[in-house]
């Protein structure tokens, strides 16, 4: 080999030896994230008077939502990126009564290669509920289960066997529910057959007092579920494995006050109504809208961590709450937990104060604020100091990728947030 070969050989070589090491030094480099940093991308009208209600992104995808339209029966499908979203199949669909509305959805994660949607169904006039379970592909209702009086919320089991309802039975908004009917219920449907032979296993009477009655559901891995009852104050803990239930098969904890917002000092009741569970299934996260307080609980004890952390405290001077009583000034709604970084953020969104704020809550003892960004398209004029014309009661929030979603239910429209991650 002649020197000039020699020499063109060994410089190329010593390029792609540099260009090599650069190409493993970018490699290792990762941006560590020591805040949430949410921020407001963009807001969407899902149709006037349509009450985009209830959001959820869908298991094993990094792109799709859904929400539903409770007062118009419509599913809609959420196509979106890192920067934007918009609006792709609708589903409208046929309750089969005129008195029947739908009031909350879940989405499961993919069964026989298909993704479900379980669309809780009340009925007005006091009748027993029903759940429709909808392929998300193509809108089709492959399944009807009926289940207890006015279905609220519902959660799949992380496994996708079961699908567990909160079936609230509210005396408040159906005058018609007889006297002598104490509380709700939680009904179970077992999915082992596959969807289209879901079966409800029970239908179990959370009927301890006058007014027991379960608000929302939630699921771990390990099949323990949350249900909170919302009037009474308390949370139920149980595994699905045990269904059916019976007396000692599940817990109840009675969840303190806020130690004293009311006017004349006396402590308010929190009313639990927004769970989630964290991705390890050690703790549960509960929104009180009652009292606007949170609060975190070890899994599966039902061990409270800390006080009641009251919100109202963490909002700028001047934005929007209900200032017409000491309850519900902000409502905390539908939550979510997301793991970043060995950090563990608590996101929630808030009804009465058109926003959804974030904690660092990795010490579930001692929450941190974190941040905040308002929620909806006319969020501007929302400042009137009572209750929101937008109503933020929603939420949707991807477990990796930093991308959230409000369902805002009083304007109609959805509205999308990143974490810092997302913005990378």
């Amino acid at each position: 080999m002649n020197k000039i070969l020699k020499i063109l050989l060994t410089t190329i070589m010593s390029f792609g030896l540099l260009f090599f090491v650069s190409c493993e030094d970018d490699e290792v480099v990762e941006t560590i994230y020591d805040s949430f940093d949410i921020q407001n991308v963009m807001s969407l009208t899902a149709g006037e008077d349509a009450n985009a209600e209830i959001v959820r992104v869908v298991p094993g995808t990094d792109d799709q939502a859904v929400f539903v339209s409770s007062a118009i029966g419509r599913l809609t499908v959420i196509n979106y990126t890192a920067s934007s979203f918009s609006f792709g199949s609708t589903y409208d669909l046929d309750p089969g009564s005129a008195t029947a509305e739908m009031t909350s959805i879940d989405v499961s994660i993919p069964i026989g290669g298909e993704s479900y949607v379980a669309v809780c169904v009340a009925e007005t006039d006091c009748a027993k509920g029903k759940i429709m379970f909808v392929k998300l592909s193509d809108g089709s209702i492959v399944k009807e289960v009926e289940v207890g009086y006015n279905p609220d919320g519902a959660a799949f089991t992380k496994n996708g066997s079961h699908l567990v309802v909160a079936c609230e039975d509210d005396r408040e908004d159906r005058p018609c529910k007889p006297a002598e009917r104490n509380g709700g219920s939680v009904s179970i449907i077992s999915l082992s057959g596959g969807v289209a032979n879901a079966s409800l296993v029970q239908d179990f009477a959370v009927d301890w007092d006058p007014d027991s009655e379960p608000e929302h559901a939630e699921t771990s891995a390990d099949g323990t579920v949350i249900v909170s009852i919302q009037e009474t104050s308390q949370i139920m803990i149980f595994n699905v494995a045990d269904a059916p239930l019976t007396q000692g098969k599940y817990t109840v904890v009675d969840l303190p006050d806020d130690g004293g917002t009311a006017d004349d000092g006396a402590g308010v009741e929190c009313e639990p109504d927004g769970l989630f569970i964290s991705p390890d299934g050690t703790k549960a996260l509960i929104s009180s809208e009652r009292n606007g307080t949170f609060q975190l609980m070890a899994l599966p004890s039902g061990t409270l961590y800390g006080n009641p952390y009251v919100i109202e405290n963490d909002l700028p001077s001047g934005w929007q709450r209900d200032d017409r009583s000491y309850k519900k000034r902000t409502e905390p709604e539908e939550c979510s937990l997301v793991e970043r970084d060995d950090k563990l953020y608590a996101v929630f969104a808030l009804q009465e104060s058109h926003a959804v704020i974030v904690y660092d809550v990795t010490d579930p003892a001692n929450p941190v604020f974190d941040s905040m960004a308002p929620a909806g398209i006319d969020y501007a004029s929302d400042n009137g100091m009572e209750k929101s014309a937008i109503g933020s009661e929603g939420l949707g929030m991807h477990q990796t990728n930093g991308i959230a979603f409000s369902a805002n239910e009083r304007e109609g429209s959805i509205s999308m947030f990143t974490a810092a991650w997302a913005r990378e």
